[in-house]
């Protein structure tokens, strides 16, 4: 990957939810072509922000261009998936609680928002700006509920409740809306949607997951990055309230 064509010299990039696997991987991508890489995350970082406290993602933004002067570049990338992921395969509707989907749709969507719209004025002022938002597969398409059902994620069984899936097809709703409003004033807004990443799955999981997708594997750590880098370049110039769907194919059919 050419640092000459994705050439990020100097720009100041902020991703939420930085401490995370992805948050790490894209991380590096960032600072290898020469950006100024600001990690946010509930649990530190550079900067320790909850992206569901209006207050503190004010705050922690003014605190970051006191410092940095500018912020090019927005990754919404603080995410949940709710404590159902640790308890069962796929949780009976019935059974998953309502706290966890309040709990869900407040990282993931109503953080997203409170972050966009904080960084609102500071790209407005510089007439420039891009906005990744980080949505998922299921944010397209419904989930097949057969690979989850011997499936464990570090040891733990995993599942999918139904607030994960609502916010993230939110999050794509939410990119075209921002990308329409902002288009004239220079912050352009996009999303990328990954599929299935390996993070330590359990094999069965693995093998079922891999089997539904054409190419015939999970994704790898690094492989959002490309996307990615487009996305904060200036080679995406005329691109905004697009989707990147990195997910092996999966949704092709």
């Amino acid at each position: 990957m050419s640092n000459l064509i994705f050439n990020l010299k100097d720009k100041v990039i902020l991703i939420t939810g930085g401490l995370g696997i992805q948050g790490v991987e894209h991380k590096k991508v960032f600072e290898k072509v020469g950006a100024k890489v600001v990690i946010t995350d509930i649990n530190g970082g550079d900067f320790k922000m909850d992206v569901t406290n209006e207050d503190e993602v004010k705050k922690t933004t003014e605190e970051i261009v006191r410092k940095y002067k500018k912020i090019d570049v927005l990754v919404n990338n603080a995410g949940a998936t709710g404590n159902q992921i640790a308890k069962t395969a796929a949780a009976a509707v019935k059974d998953q609680q309502l706290k966890d989907w309040e709990y869900i749709l407040k990282v993931n969507l109503t953080g997203m928002w409170l972050c966009s719209q904080a960084v609102e004025k500071i790209m407005v002022k510089q007439n420039k700006g891009s906005i990744i938002n980080i949505s998922s597969i299921y944010g397209l398409v419904g989930p097949d509920f057969n690979i989850y059902k011997e499936s464990e994620y570090l040891g733990k069984k995993m599942g999918l409740p139904a607030a994960y899936a609502a916010s993230k097809g939110g999050v794509i709703s939410l990119t075209k809306y921002l990308a329409s409003y902002w288009a004239n004033k220079g912050i352009r807004v996009n999303c990328v949607t990954p599929g299935g990443i390996y993070a330590g799955q359990s094999d069965e999981f693995v093998k079922a997951y891999s089997q539904r997708v054409p190419m015939g594997r999970m994704a790898k750590k690094n492989e959002m990055s490309g996307a990615l880098l487009y996305l904060a370049s200036d080679l995406s110039s005329y691109v905004t309230g697009a989707n990147i769907v990195v997910d092996g194919g999966l949704t092709i059919r």
